[in-house]
């Protein structure tokens, strides 16, 4: 039994000893439950609400204060007609719209019939569902609480989705599921390669060649990078003759965005290999990177339920800002001015990890 136990306190000491294997068994577990248990939620809050009432009358205003008033709803703007309505839905400001037919209350009054249509953003059918089921309580709670003398009063609330009429869900999961494969890819790929250079003891070698450091490494990038747009062609070819994806935007525009998005993610996986030494461990980072770009790049769950921290730290995720153009140019069918804060800040992120990159890298060869 002793010799028993001494074994055992040998393997608790290894375990100890390994950062990684005690990062995976002490933590990780606890920081799943807090994701998927107290971070992630179903709960869609914080719609933002555009509202077209022609006539402003006592009912309109009424249900218009209601919304304003629920915990789930952020009264944005009132705009004019839904031309308005859809741009605004473009540029990211709105997620549901309220219609009011004319002379809301007469019609509801005198032939106690009146119409409202709710229209909600199909490039995230799940969100716009949930959105328009709140709405619609709203409505009917109004509408339960009019006096019994206005009794047999019809409200009739009409639901679309734009953009995505259809309501199919891989529309909204195919341009979120390239965001996240191919962050992880690059991130990987390129951490790997250059840790097994350094691994092997050939890295010093290479920076003793006559070219400068900075040409050797970003040498070693450009075929990921070439595999990696080899990489988006097909999916998007499988997307439209296979899985029959309408695309509704410029597709060379989707292209750029895409390349700076590799490129983003290239310098995030040489940003990864200055901070480890083994090809393990930056294997086992770039597959923790997995999780944020799951979790918190807006692709499932909806970043507006969760946490103000969160959000803020969503914000250094560029899976978040490739998708959120994605959608906008895939499904929405925009142009460059509808997605260049995407475009920016994926550049400023790219630049910023090459910068660390490049002072790590020479910090560790020195």
């Amino acid at each position: 039994m002793k010799q028993f136990l001494s074994f055992v306190h040998k393997e608790f000491i290894h375990i100890f000893r390994d950062f990684r294997s005690l990062l995976i068994l002490l933590i990780v577990p606890q920081l799943m439950v807090i994701i998927l248990g107290y971070i992630i939620k179903n709960d869609v809050e914080d719609v933002r609400v555009a509202v077209i009432d022609p006539s402003h009358d006592v009912y309109s205003t009424q249900i218009t204060e209601r919304l304003s008033a629920n915990k789930y709803f952020i009264l944005q703007d009132e705009v004019q007609t839904e031309a308005e309505a859809l741009d605004l839905f473009r540029k990211g400001v709105i997620d549901l719209v309220v219609v009011f037919c004319p002379e809301f209350s007469n019609r509801l009054i005198h032939s106690k019939d009146a119409t409202i249509q709710l229209l909600s953003d199909g490039s995230e059918p799940n969100q716009a569902n949930i959105s328009v089921a709140y709405a619609q309580q709203v409505i009917n709670s109004f509408r339960q609480e009019l006096p019994s003398y206005y009794s047999g009063m019809n409200i009739q609330v009409n639901s679309q989705m734009l953009f995505n009429p259809q309501q199919r869900s891989d529309v909204n999961f195919v341009p979120g599921i390239v965001g996240v494969i191919m962050l992880l890819i690059c991130c990987m790929m390129t951490s790997v390669a250059i840790v097994r250079e350094r691994e092997t003891g050939t890295m010093e070698i290479l920076l003793a060649s006559p070219l400068p450091p900075l040409t050797v490494v970003m040498a070693k990038l450009v075929p990921y990078m070439i595999i990696s747009l080899f990489n988006i062609c097909t999916i998007l070819l499988l997307a439209i003759f296979m899985m029959h994806i309408p695309i509704a935007g410029s597709l060379w525009l989707y292209m750029l965005v895409a390349f700076i998005y590799i490129l983003t993610a290239l310098m995030m996986g040489l940003f990864l290999s200055t901070c480890v030494n083994t090809q393990l461990a930056a294997m086992l980072i770039s597959l923790l990177m997995l999780l944020p770009g799951v979790y918190f790049s807006d692709m499932v769950f909806a970043l507006d339920s969760m946490p103000a921290a969160i959000k803020s730290i969503s914000n250094i995720i560029p899976a978040k800002w490739f998708i959120a153009a994605s959608r906008k140019i895939l499904i929405q069918g925009v142009d460059i001015l509808y997605v260049y804060k995407e475009i920016i800040i994926l550049i400023v992120q790219g630049l910023a990890f090459l910068l660390l990159s490049l002072k790590m890298f020479k910090t560790r060869l020195e």
